[in-house]
């Protein structure tokens, strides 16, 4: 029998957009959640409208966000219109009446001004983890400001940090702070989930792009904090790190036109000693210049000179071969495409494949947590489906939606609503449903 995942059963309504939110319930679904996304009507979630690149298979369905589905697998999608009573009553009886996990995103005073703040739907539903995700936080000069991943790693060190040691300040080349600010809020909910299970109480769950992103900035962060007098300023080291040595990329000897690079990663002394030994410099580590990692970082110069000219000499694939089994943490740097066809990736299976409703079959990188039961002998495996969720929820490996294409279903299934009502609902557009048409 095959096992239920972890949180089978459990609720969620995501009223979140773009991606920190997405990403946090895109991780509950994965682990057996059921999530019902409230999307607006007319445009959806705003990143169905980024790209290139799009999928499009004919001009009766609008085109595919390959963004889109990057975070929204798994999840039931409904359109409403929640500037509307009637879409606004709709949200409200899913939240009081369905949801275990409300998820949102919203400008702050918004929930507030819609009924949808956390006091007003936990008087008619007690139990509701409220999780809310903020640019700045939920109070100070700045809490009602808008906040993009761009701006908050920018106001708030990362990109000072990220780009060549001599150039400009740089992006992470992904949204990194809105995925760990997603990645948080998941953790926050399911600490208050297992809150809940010993009170029967819910809870609210704050987390912010900017408190991730400065607790992110980790020892970079204790560095300023900590750093006696004179610490200097931290900077951007390009592949390098600013307290180990060596730890970055190496140029090669190219291959054709093409330039490659070796990762080395030596993070303690006898890593040191043993590259050294592979590349022919047995001694180096004897040096008093290099003998420890304190003495590579202060003369970090004169030893990368040196490693670089070495690495220069073979092919990067002769470094992986010869580094091989030698315990020196190492790795082709490769493009996205190539990380993709490693055979490791391919033994770990971490591409899934999913059926579209519109465009066939896609490709994903599927969730990296896998769950193992010790043992299923005499254990129910089935889950705890809530009433009414087994046609809906019974397919647990979903594609990324179509907008409203679950409304229907949740509107009757979920909510009791009559196929009358559904229709006055969407004529009357406070409802939008997705066909096949």
């Amino acid at each position: 029998m095959t096992m239920s995942l972890p949180l089978r059963g459990v609720r969620v309504l995501d009223l979140s957009r773009i991606l920190a939110g997405p990403w946090c319930t895109m991780l509950l679904a994965d682990a057996g959640a059921h999530v019902i996304k409230v999307e607006r009507t007319g445009t959806g979630d705003d990143t169905r409208s980024w790209g290139p690149p799009f999928l499009r298979i004919n001009e009766t369905q609008p085109p595919i966000s390959t963004y889109f589905l990057a975070v929204n697998r798994r999840k039931r999608s409904i359109a409403v219109n929640i500037k509307q009573k009637e879409g606004l009553d709709i949200c409200r009886r899913l939240a009081t009446e369905w949801a275990d996990v409300f998820v949102e995103n919203f400008k702050r005073g918004t929930t507030e001004r819609l009924g949808l703040d956390h006091e007003s739907l936990s008087k008619e539903n007690p139990g509701l983890i409220y999780c809310s995700i903020s640019g700045f936080g939920s109070k100070g000069p700045f809490a009602d400001r808008p906040g993009y991943d761009v701006v908050i790693s920018g106001m708030y060190g990362l990109m000072s940090i990220t780009g060549d040691e001599d150039g400009d300040p740089a992006k992470v080349g992904v949204a990194s702070t809105d995925i760990l600010t997603g990645t948080l809020a998941q953790s926050g909910i399911l600490s208050a989930l297992y809150q809940r299970e010993r009170t029967g109480l819910g809870m609210k769950v704050d987390v912010s792009l900017m408190e991730t992103q400065l607790s992110g900035l980790v020892n970079i962060a204790s560095n300023v904090l900590n750093g006696p007098d004179g610490t200097p300023e931290p900077k951007r080291w390009g592949s390098a790190h600013e307290s180990i040595v060596p730890y970055q990329a190496f140029k090669c000897k190219p291959r054709g036109n093409k330039v490659e690079y070796l990762m080395v990663g030596a993070g303690n002394d006898l890593q040191f000693q043993k590259l050294c030994g592979v590349l022919g410099i047995e001694d180096l580590p004897h040096d008093p210049l290099f003998r420890t990692n304190y003495d590579r970082v202060l003369n970090r110069s004169n030893l990368i000179q040196i490693l670089e000219k070495i690495f220069s000499t073979k092919f990067r694939d002769e470094w992986v071969s010869l580094l091989d089994g030698k315990g020196v943490p190492r790795g082709p740097l490769r493009s996205v495409k190539e990380a993709f066809e490693c055979e490791q990736v391919a033994a770990m299976g971490m591409i899934e494949e999913m059926q579209h409703p519109v465009v066939g079959q896609i490709r994903l990188p599927r969730s990296p947590i896998s769950f193992t039961s010790v043992s299923t002998e005499g254990i129910q495996q089935d889950g705890n489906d809530p009433p009414g969720m087994d046609r809906l929820f019974k397919d647990h490996d979903t594609a990324p939606p179509m907008h409203g294409q679950h409304t229907e279903d949740v509107l009757s299934q979920v909510l009791g609503l009559e196929l009358e009502i559904i229709e006055d609902l969407e004529k009357n557009g406070i409802v939008q449903c997705w066909r096949n048409d």
